[in-house]
């Protein structure tokens, strides 16, 4: 597998966390898979993405079956709290994902995540022209910087025209978050937004897909996964202990069973299949 990651504009980067574009080295059809590579099963390539916020996929020159929605062009994925899998049904693997972060899909493309969540849609079964549009001139280049240019000026020309006040919201919410280490109650995220709980649920529903109390697990398991990552990237050995108590986890055990919830491995078998990036699971987090 080939992977290529680009960072959006600078202007974009509070709202996309990346693209990265994915091709096979052959034809899914005609490989022969080790038998102990888990991206294989029955012959045909499976490719795992962690849960996410919000998710852009473009598929290419093959037909995918994303959580048992079939698709050959692109997708949108709501926010998911376990991984996502996708198996190429037919012709050669190639697509790229796009990685939204908090509240930025809302913001960009005024899209409901409450009523996104958990789900798989094709374009057409979403029925917005705009993206449909996007979709066929995916589809019309072959480079990953020209694609990555397009995808830019497309949103870009979808910035709120003023501040989005919800959005910074959602953002100042997410820094509590972070601060707090996932240790904070919906009422003090609330209180962080400036809103009263009911109002404050409504436009965190509205702009995240998910509730405050599964977002904040959904947070802390994407913030421990950088940390490893970062310090794997670094050449420092990993202390995972370290890591789950550094990340408010309460001991290595309440780290161990969220990943294996959200990412269907444990911490340490995640350390070997996916650090630093690599053609497994690390790759797609957000």
């Amino acid at each position: 597998m080939f992977f290529q990651i680009i960072p959006p504009t600078p202007s974009l980067r509070p709202y996309i966390t990346r693209y990265v574009f994915v091709r096979a080295e052959g034809s899914t059809d005609t490989m022969t898979p080790p038998e102990d590579d888990p991206r294989f099963v029955n012959g045909k390539h499976v490719q795992t993405f962690l849960p996410n916020y919000g998710s852009l996929i473009f598929m290419r020159n093959t037909t995918v079956d994303i959580n048992g929605v079939k698709a050959d062009g692109l997708t949108l994925v709501g926010a998911y709290q376990q991984s996502i899998s996708m198996t190429t049904l037919s012709g050669w693997f190639e697509g790229m994902l796009l990685d939204f972060e908090p509240g930025g899909m809302h913001a960009l493309l005024g899209i409901d995540l409450q009523q996104l969540s958990g789900k798989v849609l094709t374009a057409e079964q979403y029925g917005d022209e705009g993206l449909m549009q996007l979709d066929r001139i995916f589809k019309q280049y072959e480079r990953a910087e020209h694609i990555a240019l397009l995808l830019d000026a497309f949103f870009l020309g979808h910035l709120p025209h003023k501040e989005d006040v919800n959005y910074a919201r959602i953002c100042k919410v997410v820094a509590a978050c972070d601060e707090a280490k996932g240790n904070i109650s919906a009422a003090e995220m609330a209180s962080a937004a400036c809103l009263g709980e009911r109002q404050f649920l409504r436009v965190f529903r509205t702009y995240v897909g998910i509730p405050p109390k599964q977002f904040i697990r959904l947070r802390r398991f994407h913030r421990a996964l950088q940390s490893m990552q970062q310090q794997a990237a670094n050449g420092n050995n990993i202390d995972l202990m370290s890591v789950a108590l550094e990340h408010g986890y309460y001991d290595l055990s309440h780290m161990a069973l969220e990943f294996q919830q959200m990412g269907c491995v444990s911490p340490s078998h995640f350390r070997i299949l996916g650090i630093p990036l690599t053609a497994d699971f690390s790759v797609f987090f957000a």
